[in-house]
C-alpha cells in the first residue's frame, strides 16, 4: 500500500505563559492508503494532537508532516484549507453540528467551501446521507436527533467530498455504549470500502476494531501492534 501520511521526528510545543508544554516529543509514524489506525493513551498523551497534525489542522513546531508525499510545512494557510476540505474529512466528539440548518443543510457545507453548485450540493449530500442510513432524516434539526444520528450526520459530512483520509476524535465518547459500536461498524465498513481511517479513543473496543493500533504515552509512541 502507498504512504498517504508521513510523520518524520515530529514535536509540537504549546504555549503555557512564559514556558510551553511539549505535546509530542519527536514521533515517527506512517499511515498508508486503506489503513484503519487507532490511536490510544491516556489524557495528555498527544494522541489528538498527532491527529490534527495529520489533518492539516496544526503545524509541528520542528520535523515534518508529509502528505502524499508532500511537506505541509510548504503550503500557505489557503493551500492547506483547500487540502483539507478536498483530501481530509473530520469527525469529532462533539458533532459540530450548526443548531438552525437541516441534516442535510449541515452535511453540504463543505462543498458550500468547495464551491460546489446548489442542485450538486443537495445530491450529494443526500447520498452522503443514505450511506449512514438517515436518508429520512434529511430535513430534520440537529435537536430532534439523538446523539448517533447526529454523529452519522457529522460523518456523512465528512465523507461528502470524497476524502482520501478519514480523522475521528473521540466518535463514540458522547454515545452510549450500542450506539457506539453501531458508529464503529460505520467506520469498519467504510474502510472495507477503501477508505483510509484513523481513530483517536480511549475506548480498547473501538481501537480493538481497527487493524492497527499506536499507544501513546508523554507525546510519545509507546507501542505499536497489528490486531490479529
Amino acid at each position: 500500500m502507498n504512504v498517504l501520511v508521513e510523520l518524520r521526528k515530529v514535536v509540537k510545543d504549546y504555549p503555557m505563559g512564559q514556558t510551553f508544554f511539549r505535546a509530542l516529543r519527536g514521533v515517527d509514524l506512517v499511515v498508508r492508503e486503506g489503513e484503519f489506525l487507532a490511536i490510544t493513551g491516556p489524557s495528555g498523551s498527544g494522541k489528538s494532537t498527532l491527529l490534527h497534525l495529520m489533518g492539516a489542522l496544526h503545524r509541528p513546531t520542528q520535523g515534518q508532516v508529509l502528505f502524499e508525499g508532500l511537506d505541509l510545512s510548504s503550503l500557505s494557510p489557503d493551500e492547506l484549507a483547500l487540502l483539507r476540505n478536498s483530501k481530509i474529512g473530520f469527525v469529532f466528539q462533539q458533532f459540530h453540528l450548526l443548531p438552525r440548518i437541516t441534516a442535510w443543510e449541515n452535511v453540504a457545507l463543505p462543498m458550500l467551501y468547495a464551491r460546489v453548485r446548489p442542485a450538486e450540493r443537495k445530491e450529494r449530500a443526500m447520498a452522503a446521507l443514505a450511506r449512514v442510513g438517515l436518508l429520512e432524516f434529511a430535513h430534520h434539526r440537529p435537536n430532534q436527533l439523538s446523539g448517533g444520528e447526529q454523529q452519522r450526520v457529522a460523518i456523512a459530512r465528512a465523507l461528502v467530498n470524497n476524502p482520501k483520509l478519514l480523522l475521528a476524535d473521540e466518535p463514540t465518547g458522547n454515545l452510549d455504549t450500542q450506539t457506539g459500536r453501531e458508529i464503529v461498524e460505520l467506520f469498519r465498513s467504510l474502510n472495507e470500502e477503501g477508505r483510509t481511517v484513523v481513530i483517536v479513543t480511549h475506548e480498547p473496543e473501538v481501537a480493538a476494531a481497527a487493524e492497527r493500533i499506536v499507544a501513546m504515552r508523554d507525546g510519545l509512541i509507546q507501542e505499536e501492534r497489528h490486531v490479529c
